[in-house]
């Protein structure tokens, strides 16, 4: 495999080998609603949890995320190796970047570094943050993105000590990851000065 041109958040070096690829596959997610349903490529053999009980309802409160799935490299989470996929409406005011970093602060995560990237769904805001845990330090990538006025948290995360086996397969998961149903990026990633467009934001 290629070297990674990121330690926490690689963009290059992800794409797998022939061996690789035969042992991976395409989890298709489906959902009552269409614009809730997804894919991407995950190792074979990793678990997918099982959904909340009831009837899952998009969140309307500041901060609240749908879980519209969370799949774990082992059934009881030893290690929490885990990559996960929310959903909820986009805040009225600000943009991207700015609500990721709300949202760490809201759960406790330290965030060490944030830049914007351009993955298969489009623009998004990409971060690497840390949480205290009672097993030690967790590392996650958390990958923050709006689309049709509906902002998305891809998060995946591994502890800190198998963090750099982890990277890859968590990473391929984020970069592999499509819409079934896209539709249109109406809010900025960054602040937008007046007059400048910035990544993510609508041009019409």
């Amino acid at each position: 495999m290629a070297t990674l041109d990121d330690p926490d958040l690689p963009m290059k070096g992800l794409t797998p080998s022939a061996e690789e690829l035969a042992d991976m596959m395409t989890i298709t997610v489906r959902h009552e609603r269409p614009e809730f349903e997804y894919s991407f490529l995950l190792p074979d053999g990793w678990y997918k949890q099982p959904d909340p009980p009831g009837k899952p309802k998009i969140k309307e409160s500041e901060y609240d995320f749908l879980s519209l799935g969370v799949f774990s490299v082992t059934k009881d989470f030893v290690p929490p190796v885990v990559f996960s996929v929310g959903v909820r409406p986009a805040p009225k005011e600000g943009y991207v970047a700015e609500w990721l970093e709300t949202q760490c602060i809201m759960q406790g995560l330290a965030l060490e570094r944030m830049t914007v990237h351009q993955f298969l769904f489009g623009w998004a805001a990409d971060a690497v943050a840390l949480q205290a845990s009672d097993i030690g330090p967790l590392k996650m990538r958390i990958v923050m993105f709006e689309d049709s006025l509906r902002l998305w948290v891809l998060t995946g995360m591994a502890p800190l000590k198998v963090w750099e086996g982890s990277v890859v397969p968590l990473s391929r998961a984020i970069c592999s990851f499509e819409l079934l149903q896209p539709g249109k990026q109406n809010v900025s990633i960054l602040r937008k000065p007046d007059g400048l467009d910035m990544p993510g934001s609508s041009t019409g």
